[in-house]
């Protein structure tokens, strides 16, 4: 059955809504208060982890959510796409919320990958471990994530004892092509440091698979 023009208009228009929305509430990091209110946040307890539920599995591309609340009831949030088969950190952001937002993110991420709660110990190793996998190439984390950094607080990697998978097949590097990527860049430098063999690629990744970021909010690596 055909969909109604109409209605599908409305949707796109809701959407665009949405859309800029969000916008409006991002740039309230690039505000003193919400930069300060990050850096804060890694002293306040933790509210609640998300992890993306197979994040075990060799070569995946994996997202975490980190939320801290202060007793005054202020709410600090970070997410990471973490790339474990080679790139580390791929993208990363955090920002004071409210509630409402803070939902829609984690349903947002939800919609793509299924997601559990898990111990902010185990998601500070996967970030540490997938960004120093990363450097093994000359990757570096995208530099947002230091930005985001802070929301990790006190977390202690090495508290955790459960081993994060890295690479892919033949425990050889395996670099999944995102829409966002600097291709050449990246094969280059793969190259480089390997040889032409020493790593696996697969190219193109869909956009709705990265889905907690809008597209203007990705850069390339």
């Amino acid at each position: 059955m055909a969909r109604n023009p109409k209605k599908r208009q409305k949707n796109l228009q809701r959407k665009a809504a949405k859309r800029k929305q969000k916008k409006a509430k991002s740039r309230q990091f690039a505000r003193p208060g919400g930069q300060k209110l990050v850096r804060q946040s890694g002293n306040w307890p933790v509210h609640e982890v998300w992890l993306t539920e197979d994040w075990d599995k060799e070569g995946n591309i994996i997202q975490a959510l980190v939320a801290r609340k202060s007793e005054q009831g202020q709410l600090v949030m970070g997410a990471f796409v973490v790339d474990l088969g080679c790139l580390g950190v791929k993208n990363a952001y955090a920002r004071p919320v409210d509630v409402y937002e803070y939902r829609e993110v984690l349903d947002t991420m939800k919609e793509g990958q299924s997601m559990v709660k898990a111990d902010i110990n185990l998601v500070a190793k996967v970030i540490r471990e997938g960004i120093a996998y990363a450097r093994r190439f000359d990757l570096e984390p995208h530099r947002d994530y230091f930005q985001a950094k802070p929301v990790l607080g006190d977390a202690d990697p090495d508290a955790c004892s459960v081993p994060v998978p890295l690479g892919g097949p033949e425990g050889k590097p395996f670099f999944i092509s995102g829409p966002y990527d600097n291709v050449d860049k990246i094969m280059a430098k793969l190259t480089k440091a390997v040889g032409p063999d020493g790593f696996h690629y697969v190219t193109h990744l869909s956009p709705d698979t990265e889905i907690f970021l809008d597209d203007d909010d990705w850069e390339e690596v």
